[in-house]
């Protein structure tokens, strides 16, 4: 997919030019990696979607156990989410099982595609497909909030197939780096039904869609950086799309929530979850999509550093605070205090939001600064985020740099 940020080597301008004018090496780049995929499509659209599902449960299984740093952040997400709820060894043993799950969900989305909808109904069980409809009948459209979750090519094709023609679903997408699989893919879900709104389209046209009466659905669980808006998820603020809150509001559409979980290998629960929401704000569709994500942890995609720090200004989040006072959050950031060669403790910079509990902890003589922040890391339920320090030294910076802690001198604004 693009992404949000291109290597120094390849600035955006060049890259861009690159796409329009790409070179021999890039357009045989292009043409292998298509054949490549579709080989691959080609060779699970022959396996049952049980046995592709038991396989990557085991290439999950194995990613665990290789991916160290991929692993760190889910289970910085799952401790973030589930403080306070689940025990460390729980949340464990859901890490292992978000690992299976996604290998089998890849693997499945991948033979889905190239079953191209056989035998989708018996793998496909609905469940409160009344919400829906009730939603669609109040003749204003509807906003579906998604994360990501389950097989989720089953959950393109599926969707379209469930309703009837006049009803026109769409969905929002990031255009592949590859131009000729990322062709291939919009003439799919065009096939299906669907129909597709670039990630830079303008959001006008989404919302003259809904306004003639078509479903759009949205990805919400991602990290919106700094043009993303402040509200609680899972109890801890984090920077969230707008975008399904504004379209609501400005069109009138109903607001529901879609889910896909497992309940056995190679089948899956389409469930709708209404909202009661009178007037949606984004904070209201973060507690929709929570709701969603709580039905099968196990099925959601939790890779993504979700709660990520910013390790040089880690008590300014990026994102917009909501107008008025941003939504209070149970689950505060933690930032340690570290006190000068004098014993001195620093002043913590004002945070915003106004979400951070600053602590003191003793630290044992001998102790290096990496096992001590270990320690202090350890002590909670929730992660330690970052060390404010009134003149940090490089023990302590090597320190915060390895462990993903964020470090901020006193006085920064």
């Amino acid at each position: 997919m693009l992404s949000e940020k291109t290597s120094a080597a390849h600035p955006p301008h060049a890259y861009a030019r690159e796409l329009i004018r790409p070179t021999r090496g890039r357009r045989l780049k292009w043409q292998t990696e298509k054949l490549a995929y579709r080989a691959f499509e080609v060779l699970l659209g022959a396996v049952p979607l049980p046995w592709i599902a038991r396989l990557g449960r085991l290439a999950g299984a194995l990613a665990h156990g290789l991916l160290g740093k991929r692993r760190r952040v889910v289970e910085r997400n799952l401790r973030i989410a589930f403080a306070g709820e689940r025990n460390a060894a729980e949340r464990a043993a859901l890490a292992r099982e978000v690992f299976r799950r996604s290998g089998a969900n890849l693997l499945c989305s991948l033979g889905t595609a190239a079953k191209d909808g056989r035998g989708l109904a018996a793998s496909i069980t609905v469940r409160d497909e009344q919400i829906f409809w009730e939603a669609q009948a109040r003749g204003k459209g509807v906003v579906a909030v998604l994360a990501h979750m389950g097989n989720w090519e089953a959950l393109a094709q599926w969707i379209p197939r469930l309703l009837p023609p006049e009803v026109k679903v769409a969905n929002i997408y990031r255009p592949l780096n590859n131009p000729l699989l990322d062709q291939r893919v919009l003439a799919k879900r065009k096939r299906d039904g669907m129909v597709m709104f670039s990630k830079d389209d303008n959001p006008l046209a989404m919302a003259a869609f809904v306004r003639a009466g078509g479903a759009l659905s949205i990805l919400s669980d991602q990290r919106a950086g700094k043009i993303g808006e402040l509200a609680p998820l899972f109890g801890r603020n984090a920077s969230v799309t707008p975008l399904p809150a504004i379209l609501a509001r400005r069109t009138g559409a109903a607001l529901i929530g879609v889910s896909l979980r497992t309940i056995a290998p190679g089948r899956w629960e389409l469930g709708f979850h209404a909202s009661d929401a009178t007037e949606p704000t984004t904070g209201h569709v973060m507690e929709l999509l929570e709701r969603v994500m709580r039905v099968s942890p196990e099925d959601v995609f939790w890779m993504q550093d979700r709660w990520k720090v910013d390790r040089g200004r880690p008590h300014r989040p990026p994102g917009k605070l909501p107008r008025g006072a941003c939504p209070p959050a149970a689950k505060r950031r933690r930032a340690l205090l570290w006190p000068d060669a004098a014993g001195r403790l620093p002043v913590a910079p004002a945070a915003v939001p106004d979400d951070v509990a600053p602590e003191t902890a003793p630290r044992a003589a001998g102790e290096d600064a990496e096992a001590f922040l270990s320690r202090v890391d350890a002590a909670a339920d929730l992660p330690l985020d970052y060390v404010v320090a009134a003149a940090p030294d490089a023990e302590l910076r090597r320190a915060c740099r390895k462990l993903g802690l964020g470090l901020v001198a006193e006085g920064a604004k």
